[in-house]
């Protein structure tokens, strides 16, 4: 029985593109995945074999990290595009966003599409906090980070994600859509994940867009980590007045007073919620 290995590049309804040396095979996985309630992920490195002439996947090799929703694996950086106007910044989707990352070994990247006063000051925000920032007319400083990585668009519906790729991607024309007037909000023009090759080595994945970041979806974090995920609280924990600080009000609380208030107000706001769901169930 004849072996190759491959990367998934691509997953729609069950059929999956692996990148081989000899060109992408189109192919189903093995029924064993779904007996051991596992999914192939666009981004998993696998074993593509041979049986009667038909392609199976059938293994796939350790992840170093995943994502449940887009459905990623092996991501060593993500690029959260932030929108200038339409839909209007979320500095608490993004602090959610970074988060999850962090927790998973991820680096987490800021891109933005405009810079006005308001987001130039949310961009300085970030900056502070110790993330790579790119504006969207950096194209060539954007692609020189990513080069050589597997990495990943993410962002809100209507942020200009597929644009961006279409710009980093010379020839690909993705499809896209305008914002809703009406609605402030832009249309789902990417509805499935797929790997794009970038023109100096590397993939990078569009992303369906969301309006909001369930952690469920990604991965459990346990309320007492979450502060381990903020860069810039890490260093400060164990300097507070008290043992046990939760920085979330507490009196003599070294992270209140020395970072940022907008990412203060987002740690403040996923502590209590995570705190809440764990209290539930």
């Amino acid at each position: 029985m004849s072996k190759t290995q491959g990367i998934i590049t691509s997953s729609v309804g069950g059929l999956y593109g692996v990148k081989t040396d000899d060109g992408v095979i189109s192919c189903r996985a093995r029924g064993l995945f779904r007996l051991k309630n596992v999914s192939p992920y666009v981004g998993d490195y696998v074993t593509v074999e041979y049986e009667n002439d038909e392609p199976f996947i059938a293994e796939i090799n350790q992840r170093k990290n995943e994502l449940v929703r887009p459905p990623l694996a092996n991501l060593d950086c993500v690029v959260i595009t932030v929108s200038s106007c339409e839909p209007n910044p979320c500095a608490l989707i993004i602090d959610k966003l970074t988060v999850i990352l962090e927790s998973k070994g991820i680096e987490p990247v800021l891109c933005f599409t405009k810079i006005d006063k308001k987001e130039a000051l949310l961009l300085d925000v970030y900056r502070e906090a110790g993330f790579t920032c790119f504006l969207n007319d950096n194209i060539e400083k954007i692609n020189e980070y990513i080069k050589n990585k597997t990495s990943a668009l993410i962002g809100n519906t209507g942020v200009g994600k597929t644009s961006l790729l279409n710009r980093m991607i010379p020839g690909l024309d993705l499809p896209t859509a305008e914002i809703s007037k009406k609605l402030g909000r832009g249309k789902h023009t990417t509805r499935t994940v797929q790997l794009h090759e970038l023109p100096g080595g590397g993939y990078i994945a569009d992303t369906p867009g969301f309006s909001t970041v369930e952690g469920k979806f990604y991965g459990e974090i346990p309320s007492r980590e979450i502060a381990l995920y903020f860069r810039e609280i890490a260093p400060l924990i164990g300097k507070c007045k008290f043992n046990g600080c939760t920085h979330t009000g507490e009196e003599g609380c070294e992270v209140a007073q020395n970072i940022h208030k907008s990412r203060y107000d987002s740690y403040v706001t996923i502590y209590k919620q995570t705190k809440k769901a764990e209290n539930i169930y």
